[in-house]
């Protein structure tokens, strides 16, 4: 009688720009920087475009067509909201760059709580998620910088960690590094003072 041999499982895919295993069910996208291919999470190709990389199938000319009607949308936009804002200010108001800047909390307390609300707010999370159902919860610090009106956000796994940035008067978050070896952030990590949701975003400590 014949034995039956059993199949090993599919070594899993990662994703060349997160680093986290694909779980079963998810597919990956194929992109081309130059010659090398690369393959991506569906949580991670609108940032695989970004650095210029090109989904399998199309062609330069197409993403550099997609970047620029994006670019066009974008500036369209914000003409739009500057040209409004113009029409409803009263005479003597103050010009559009001085209304955007919002004023920052006094306290450290108030002011970790608007990054936080920040970060939430951006399109940050929804890559945390995903490193999370991969990774487990995460260790979270948020803290303020030399800079009283930046404050930093790190979260970080024993594989990878993330840096970011809040700008409590431009009401803007950006991922300022990353790396995989948490050696590479110099010196002991402060105590965990916040935790992130399996969505992604993040709440302070009480």
């Amino acid at each position: 009688m014949a034995t039956r041999q059993l199949r090993t499982r599919q070594e899993p895919v990662t994703c060349e720009i997160c680093r986290r295993s694909l779980l079963r069910g998810e597919h990956a996208t194929s992109f081309r920087n130059g010659t090398s291919l690369h393959q991506v999470c569906e949580l991670c190709t609108v940032r695989a475009v970004g650095e210029g990389w090109v989904r399998e199938g199309s062609t330069v000319a197409d993403a550099v067509q997609r970047r620029t009607v994006r670019a066009r949308s974008l500036v369209g936009r914000l003409r739009a909201r500057l040209e409004d804002n113009h029409a409803i200010a009263p005479e003597g108001a103050a010009t559009a760059p001085e209304r955007h800047v919002h004023a920052v909390p006094a306290e450290e307390r108030g002011q970790l709580a608007r990054a936080v609300s920040l970060f939430n707010a951006s399109e940050h999370p929804r890559m945390l998620a995903g490193v999370i159902r991969s990774l487990g919860a995460p260790y979270v610090y948020v803290g303020s910088l030399h800079d009283d009106v930046v404050v930093e956000v790190l979260v970080a796994w024993e594989l990878c960690w993330y840096r970011f940035d809040a700008d409590l008067e431009g009401d803007i978050v950006h991922k300022r590094s990353q790396g995989y070896e948490l050696t590479d952030l110099g010196g002991e990590l402060a105590e965990a003072n916040a935790s992130a949701d399996p969505d992604g975003t993040l709440a302070l400590a009480v």
